[in-house]
C-alpha cells in the first residue's frame, strides 16, 4: 500500500498538482519582422501650366499641322462628347504629356460645341477637331481633314449622345440615327468630282442662318472641310447640310444637298453629334 501511494504522489508532482511552486516553462515565442528597406519613389511631376494666349485656336480658320491624324476616320465615333470647362478653353497636345500646339475654344464657330472622343489613354481623351491639317492646295486632298488632338481629362466636361448622322454618297441619303436605329432618311445631293464630299468621320460644328443665302433658312455645318477648296466665299470651306432646289446626285461644292422639308429634322441635333460620311 504504501508502494501505490509513493506513485501516486510521484505521478501529481509532474503534472503540476503538488502544492510546491511549479518550475517555470519556456518563454513565448516573440516574432519580429525583419527591417525592410523602402525605396522611394517620386511622384511623377504636375503638367506644367500653358499659356494658351501663346497658341492657336482650333477654329475653322486654323491650318494645323501639328494636329494628330484621327487613328480610324471610317467609323462612327462612340457618342462620347467633351467640351472645355473653361471659357478660356482647353490646351490641345500632340499625345498625352505630349507638346500643347493649340487651343480648344468652347465655340468653334457659333454656338457652344462639344467635340468627340475617338481614344482615350489613361487620363487623356483625343478628340476630333474642326480645323485642316494643311491647305488643298499644298497637301492634297489626303492632308486636309481628319485632324485631332489631345486634351487633359482635368481640362474638360464629358457628356453623351445616342444621336448620329450618317450620309452614303453612293446610296445619295442622309440619315439621322438614334442609338443606331435610322429615324429619318432624306435624299442628298453631293460634291460634284471636281470638289468632291469629304469620307471621313466628323461632327456638327455650327447650326446658324445665314442671310446671305437665299436656298437655306440654316446651315448644319461639320468639322470637315472640302478636301479641293482652299476656300469658299473668302472664308473656310466646311461641309455642311442645307437645302437647295437640286439635290439629288454629284451636283454641289462638297455640301449635302436635302429637300427643304428635311432640315428642321437635320437642324434639331445637339452641336458635337458625331456624323460618318461614306463613299
Amino acid at each position: 500500500m504504501r508502494r501505490v501511494v509513493g506513485i501516486v504522489v510521484a505521478l501529481a508532482a509532474l503534472a503540476g498538482c503538488a502544492g510546491g511552486a511549479a518550475e517555470p516553462g519556456p518563454a513565448a515565442t516573440v516574432t519580429r519582422p525583419a527591417a525592410v528597406a523602402v525605396d522611394k519613389v517620386a511622384a511623377p511631376a504636375p503638367m506644367p501650366a500653358v499659356d494658351l494666349s501663346t497658341l492657336p485656336v482650333a477654329d475653322p480658320w486654323a491650318v494645323l499641322p501639328a494636329a494628330p491624324v484621327d487613328p480610324d476616320p471610317g467609323t462612327m465615333p462612340s457618342g462620347l462628347l467633351v467640351a472645355p470647362a473653361d471659357a478660356a478653353g482647353a490646351a490641345l497636345f500632340d499625345a498625352p504629356s505630349g507638346t500643347p500646339f493649340a487651343v480648344l475654344p468652347r465655340a468653334a464657330y457659333l454656338g457652344d460645341t462639344s467635340y468627340p472622343v475617338v481614344a482615350q489613354q489613361g487620363d487623356w481623351y483625343q478628340v476630333l477637331l474642326a480645323v485642316r491639317r494643311g491647305l488643298p492646295s499644298q497637301v492634297g486632298s489626303a492632308g486636309v481633314n481628319e485632324a485631332t488632338g489631345w486634351v487633359r481629362a482635368a481640362d474638360v466636361t464629358t457628356s453623351t449622345t445616342d444621336l448620329s448622322i450618317r450620309a452614303s454618297l453612293s446610296a445619295g441619303t442622309v440619315q439621322l440615327l438614334r442609338g443606331g436605329e435610322v429615324i429619318a432618311t432624306s435624299e442628298a445631293g453631293h460634291g460634284r468630282p471636281s470638289t468632291p464630299t469629304p469620307i471621313t468621320r466628323t461632327f456638327v460644328m455650327s447650326i446658324y442662318p445665314d442671310p446671305n443665302a437665299t436656298y437655306s433658312r440654316l446651315f448644319v455645318t461639320f468639322g470637315a472641310h472640302s478636301p479641293s477648296l482652299d476656300s469658299f466665299l473668302s472664308g473656310p470651306a466646311p461641309i455642311a447640310i442645307h437645302t437647295y432646289p437640286t439635290h439629288s446626285g454629284a451636283i454641289s461644292n462638297g455640301c449635302l444637298r436635302i429637300p427643304a422639308d428635311m432640315l428642321d429634322t437635320f437642324a434639331a441635333v445637339p452641336l458635337g453629334t458625331p456624323v460618318l460620311i461614306t463613299a
